[in-house]
């Protein structure tokens, strides 16, 4: 029975997985499990009965009628047709192209959050407004800066979305070989950036034991800030990488299926490049002015109401700059 429910896993692989495909798939799988008891209650062997089965029901286009999916399979081998294979060098070039973007936005991330280290160690050093004004808004530019290059480095990418684009059994094995073998790595990275964001609180109680003086106190909320700047990073490098991989293999369908795991491809293109930046740096520019205003004018009880109004104006823009 496995060797007949892989078979028909096979003959599915490349339909999308709307409800209505996924009610023709049940039921042939049981009129395939019928005609195999069937057959063995007359004495046939498994194999036997396995190859009969094969036989009679293998062959999904000669079912389709009898299923109701004639016209979901017909426009998916046409759409095959029309789909420009991806070539080994396209897709080494996307996955290393994604994962410098993930490098890139990694560290602006943490740019941002460790921006607010010069006004902590600034006022501890007494250095007031001459180290941590310039210091934070020149970490927030570097780090906004990274946002933009990021967001051009995909833009590369991004032919992958906007043609028909498709990859072949030979590159799927690859590409599924690749992921498996990443898996293990992004577990790792995954775990210690949320240990890291966990325990970012440990320094401060170090630091709150050992302090000699104003500044070596005020080490620890800063390395807080580092702590979580390092998960944040690990977090967002190792989950982007991983997608990376299950953008390509839902290429040949509406979603890419590995066991448990499902990753429905969805790509919002804009109408012209300046709007596709904005939008893509937008959310770590605001978290940088809700920090910038609250750090400056100490204004914690206020400066909130810079996050409802983000997400008003966030709505607008992509409803205005949106394409499809």
């Amino acid at each position: 029975m496995d060797t007949i429910r892989s078979y028909l896993e096979s003959m599915f692989k490349n339909l999308p997985l709307t409800d209505k495909v996924m009610r023709a798939k049940s039921e042939l799988l049981q009129m395939m499990e019928d005609k195999y008891t069937e057959l063995i209650k007359e004495g046939k062997s498994e194999n036997e009965a396995v190859g009969i089965v094969i036989s009679e029901f293998g062959n999904l286009e000669d079912l389709v009628d009898d299923l109701g999916i004639k016209d979901i399979y017909t426009e998916q081998r046409t759409e095959k047709k029309n789909r420009r294979l991806l070539s080994f060098d396209e897709i080494k070039m996307f996955i290393e192209k994604r994962r410098k973007a993930a490098i890139l936005t990694g560290l602006g991330i943490v740019l941002c959050i460790c921006s607010v280290i010069c006004p902590i160690l600034g006022e501890a050093a007494h250095l007031g407004e001459v180290f941590f004004i310039p210091g934070m808004f020149l970490t927030i530019g570097i780090g906004v800066a990274l946002f933009i290059i990021s967001a051009n480095i995909r833009e590369e990418t991004r032919f992958v979305f906007r043609e028909h684009c498709g990859i072949d059994s030979v590159q799927t094995d690859y590409l599924k070989s690749e992921r498996t073998k990443y898996i293990s790595t992004y577990s790792i990275m995954k775990s210690i950036g949320i240990l890291c964001c966990i325990l970012c609180f440990i320094p401060s109680m170090i630091f709150d034991e050992i302090a000699t003086s104003e500044l070596i106190e005020e080490l620890g909320p800063s390395f807080l800030f580092v702590f979580v700047g390092v998960g944040v990073f690990l977090i967002t490098y190792s989950t982007k990488t991983k997608k990376s991989y299950d953008i390509l293999l839902s290429l040949n369908g509406d979603m890419y299926e590995n066991t448990n795991f499902y990753y429905e491809k969805k790509e919002v293109v804009y109408k012209n490049k300046t709007v596709q930046t904005i939008i893509s740096v937008y959310w770590p520019t605001i978290i940088c002015i809700y920090l910038s205003v609250s750090f400056i004018t100490n204004d914690w009880h206020i400066s909130w109401i810079i996050w409802p109004v983000s997400a008003v104006i966030f709505s607008i823009l992509k409803a205005i700059g949106r394409e499809n």
